[in-house]
């Protein structure tokens, strides 16, 4: 589903810069019927995509609101102890106000740790991985926020071509934040699948005594 929305973003992309591309002919040459027909049929386009990407990423979000419980229950079911959020939480702190600027990065990271190495999490720093992936996904939601808030309708080649190219750059942000979170999914669950090959096919040592069965 991830995969969908990457190959749709890219689509819209497409027919943005096409529209600019419209746009910056009337800002150079000036209008004529021709260029208002192909600059309706764009934005005719245009908007039917959107209308698309917004479906789509709001299955988007129930989709990965899913996974990530899921890789929570998991990480705990491979021996990982001490996380911070519950799965349930792992979820919900997107849908709270301010924490969700940093509470689910630090419980995916956790979850990413807990699925490397889960007796050792805490030692580990956090990937890479997951902070350029955040930072493309508080950016892009970002850039939404303020199309949505502060641009207002124009009327003028110039000003269209403005939020044309505003637009154009919020949805390369939220291109790159899905395409990032597809490999997080990727590595995550291939990390959780080799830790449970791996304590699946461990030998299991039976205690020789009552003794035995404590560790000190």
């Amino acid at each position: 589903m991830v995969g969908a929305f990457v190959l749709l973003t890219l689509a819209v992309l497409g027919v943005m810069a096409y529209g600019l591309q419209l746009l910056q002919q009337g800002i150079d040459s000036g209008i004529t019927t021709a260029l208002q027909d192909k600059l309706a049929g764009a934005g005719w386009l245009q908007l039917n995509l959107f209308r698309l990407q917004l479906v789509l990423m709001l299955a988007c979000y129930i989709w990965a609101g899913f996974w990530v419980y899921r890789a929570a229950c998991n990480v705990r079911a491979l021996g990982a102890r001490g996380l911070d959020d519950s799965p349930g939480w792992a979820v919900g702190w997107y849908a709270v106000p301010v924490m969700n600027l940093v509470r689910p990065l630090r419980a995916m990271t956790q979850i990413w740790l807990g699925s490397e190495a889960p007796a050792r999490w805490q030692k580990l720093g956090t990937p890479s991985l997951l902070r350029v992936w955040w930072v493309f996904w508080i950016a892009g939601n970002f850039s939404y926020w303020f199309v949505t808030q502060y641009l207002r309708p124009e009327h003028t080649f110039e000003g269209l071509h403005t939020q044309q190219v505003l637009l154009l750059c919020g949805q390369g942000l939220n291109l790159c934040a899905a395409a990032l979170f597809l490999l997080v999914v990727a590595r995550l669950t291939r990390m959780q699948l080799q830790q449970h090959e791996q304590q699946q096919a461990a030998p299991v040592m039976p205690a020789t005594s009552l003794a035995d069965a404590f560790v000190v």
